[in-house]
């Protein structure tokens, strides 16, 4: 007997609340001044 998998059968995923858990994160990071990065010239 074979099996045929659909994306019914899937289970169901709220990608946008991950997203938004995901950039509250980086935002409250970005004010803490977190992961900066200025680049030095040093050829001038």
């Amino acid at each position: 007997m074979r099996y045929t998998t659909s994306d019914n059968d899937k289970k169901a995923r709220d990608n946008q609340a991950e997203q938004e858990a995901k950039n509250e994160v980086r935002e409250r990071n970005r004010k803490a001044g977190k992961k900066q990065y200025a680049k030095k010239t040093d050829h001038l």
